[in-house]
């Protein structure tokens, strides 16, 4: 197999590319492109478009508009079944056929027409990657769920494709299975040059591997651009809620003479903010930024430009943290604490609190990106 190499040429490229079924459109891309050694998640809400528009990449999907595979158009049943043959794919359900492991690994291989001492080295080789090598001879009923993905994942990386589309490999797992696979296959796939593409609608997991993501709502592309990009600087609404920025506070950007951006809120109050352009805006803060204070912190010799006196509305659980959520003046604020944080500091409803917030963490989106979702391309 091809060692790992950092993101070169397109392997897949879509343009105007449309699913349309029973005259309905249910997904559509200007242009979407997944290239050599990238590791590219189609991230978003359940029922997006997203699996269709893997399907479509693929070949498995009939498609309106342009596709090509490396470089070529991909237009005739000739040129999608090269498609196939140079690509593979795994599904949120191991579809395993009823024989040995080392048995489903070889059966892509065989179909390709690999045979003798290289079909046993390959099969070996996707084996051991997988960490699966012990149970080459078991059969599939004896399989555990975790163990059924691993092979099938073995199966399609064995044929060394050009792209791997996975489509929520990780969804029918345990925590425990789901968190070593997710980490042995980040590893994995930074050592190969195989493209990924990568379908789920777990931010956590797209996180995690991605170098890139494409955010799909209602079968369009709202946002895509560098991992960090898109969950840093959501480009609408539709993805700022996605991904849990859900403190919404409207106003006007105002630019002093010196660059300083303030957000002047309806009620009067003021954000200070990183950067923004003058105009009507609204600022989502993601409670991961937000601190919280018995007492009003000193200004003085820290970056916390933005301090609000507030008062604990309540708490729910949000995962192995909780979210705090309270009020200042009309405005809702949420924190994400830890336990711990929630019992050191003994909060409870009612109480007076400091709310924290670096200018640099509060995100700026003009008011009518913030309604709307929209196209936004991010380098």
């Amino acid at each position: 197999m091809s060692a790992g190499v950092t993101a070169g040429p397109a392997i897949i490229e879509a343009r105007d590319l449309s699913v349309v079924r029973g005259g309905k459109t249910l997904v559509h891309v200007d242009r979407f492109a997944l290239a050599q050694g990238e590791i590219h998640v189609l991230l978003g809400p359940n029922g997006a478009g997203k699996t269709t528009l893997m399907r479509a990449l693929n070949g498995l999907e009939k498609a309106d508009g342009e596709l090509l595979f490396e470089g070529r158009p991909v237009r005739s049943g000739g040129d999608r079944l090269r498609l196939r043959r140079s690509t593979s794919a795994v599904f949120q359900q191991a579809y395993l056929l009823a024989t040995t492991v080392r048995g489903n690994v070889e059966s892509g291989l065989r179909i390709r027409g690999v045979r003798g001492d290289e079909l046993r080295r390959r099969s070996d080789e996707a084996l051991d990657m997988l960490g699966i090598a012990h149970l080459a001879e078991r059969r599939r009923s004896g399989l555990s769920g975790g163990e059924a993905q691993r092979v099938s994942i073995a199966r399609a990386l064995a044929v060394d494709p050009a792209a791997v589309f996975l489509d929520e490999p990780m969804a029918s797992l345990d925590p425990p299975t789901r968190r070593q696979l997710l980490a042995d296959l980040e590893a994995i796939f930074r050592r190969l040059s195989t493209a990924v593409l990568w379908v789920t609608h777990d931010t956590e997991e797209a996180l995690a591997v991605a170098r890139r993501v494409t955010f799909l709502a209602d079968g369009v592309v709202v946002q895509e651009g560098a991992t960090a990009d898109v969950f840093n600087n959501p480009a609408a609404q539709v993805v700022a809620d996605y991904l849990g920025l859900d403190v919404w506070l409207e106003g006007t950007v105002r630019v002093d003479e010196a660059g300083a951006v303030r957000l002047l809120l309806l009620d009067g109050a003021e954000l200070v903010c990183g950067e923004g352009e003058p105009g009507p805006a609204i600022a989502c803060i993601h409670p991961d930024d937000v601190m919280v204070f018995l007492a009003r912190p000193e200004a003085a010799g820290t970056s916390l430009r933005n301090v609000f006196e507030a008062s604990v509305r309540g708490f729910r659980p949000a995962g192995r943290s909780r979210l705090v959520s309270m009020d200042w003046g009309s405005h809702r604020i949420d924190a994400l604490l830890t336990r711990a944080a929630c019992e050191e500091l003994d909060l409870r409803p009612g109480q007076t609190v400091y709310a924290a917030v670096k200018a640099s963490a509060i995100q700026l989106l003009p008011k009518g990106r913030a309604a709307e979702p929209e196209q936004a391309r991010t380098s």
